[in-house]
């Protein structure tokens, strides 16, 4: 062993004591950033500032009436029809054909006009009355069919108004039904829900952190007002300092992780100047940062 050998493990023993120590340090920091992360809850459906819900409120009117519609009767099977019985044709017995018509007797030739009490046959005056008399018949036909259609297109259209009419006074009569419910909440909601949603897309939500969930309303709607910009890239990433006061109001909005965009970052200071917040559930004021992504603007 050498004189040089205690200094040698000494070093060696401060080496490896340092970077122990660093990674610890790395892990301790690292967790703190977990810490800080704002964490992803699903937020129920239905406007309003109602973070804490977990179920989507019911769409209907506060103390409507709860209805349980019975399941409508299963409908009948169709029924096969039966096979036709075709029946053999009777067997038509042999008709003698007719005997021939008897040949007409010859029609004796007109006299001549008598020219001593001038009355002459005109037969040509009497087939022009008899065709004249005919046309007036098949005109008169006609008026009467078209008269008596009329008529029955006007009853039928007289029959539906007055039906329309009874149908009309029948639903005004009719008592008014709501389903019990909220004026903002949606079909698929639960009527247990009275005080509204949280802008969200779920219909329900695990029950969690309530302060974690006001978190992630917040993020949702700086989010939902920063999807207007277009033309971004969807790599950028900006870190923003604020104060979250008791009251839900935002000040002292700050970069302290530019993105590289000064427009997406100047886009994103605007919004939280903009974006409205209901009270902190813990009545607290203190400074928080968030980093918003160009990534989480699709949805």
């Amino acid at each position: 062993m050498t004189s040089r050998t205690p200094a040698a493990l000494m070093s060696s023993l401060a080496l490896h004591g340092l970077v122990v120590a660093l990674l610890l340090l790395m892990a301790y920091t690292s967790g703190l950033e977990r810490r800080n992360e704002t964490k992803v809850f699903e937020l129920v459906q239905g406007e309003g500032d109602n973070f804490a819900a977990t179920e989507a409120p019911k769409l209907g009117v506060p103390g409507g009436l709860k209805l349980t519609i019975p399941n409508p009767p299963p409908e009948p099977e169709p029924q096969k029809p039966e096979p036709k019985i075709v029946e053999p044709e009777p067997v038509k017995p042999e008709v003698a054909p007719a005997p021939p018509p008897p040949t007409p007797a010859p029609i004796p030739a007109k006299a001549p006009p008598d020219t001593k009490t001038k009355t002459p046959v005109n037969s040509t005056k009497t087939l022009a009355e008899q065709m004249k008399w005919e046309q007036i018949k098949r005109e008169s036909a006609a008026k009467q069919k078209l008269a008596k259609e009329k008529a029955a297109e006007k009853k039928r259209l007289d029959a539906e108004r007055a039906e329309a009419a009874r149908q009309a006074k029948l639903a005004a009569k009719a008592p008014r039904v709501d389903v019990d419910g909220i004026v903002k909440g949606v079909r698929e909601g639960s009527a247990a829900n009275t005080k509204g949603g949280a802008g969200g897309k779920a219909l329900s939500r695990t029950d969690g952190p309530v302060l974690d969930a006001y978190f992630a309303m917040l993020k949702e709607r700086l989010l939902s007002a920063l999807r207007s910009q277009a033309g971004l890239s969807d790599t950028l990433a900006t870190e923003v300092e604020f104060r979250l006061n008791a009251d839900g109001s935002i000040t002292g909005a700050k970069v302290i992780g530019p993105s590289g965009s000064a427009e997406f970052d100047r886009a994103v200071i605007d919004v939280f100047s903009r974006v409205k917040m209901p009270a902190r559930p813990d009545g607290q004021s203190a400074v928080h940062s968030i980093r918003i992504r160009t990534k989480d603007l699709e949805g």
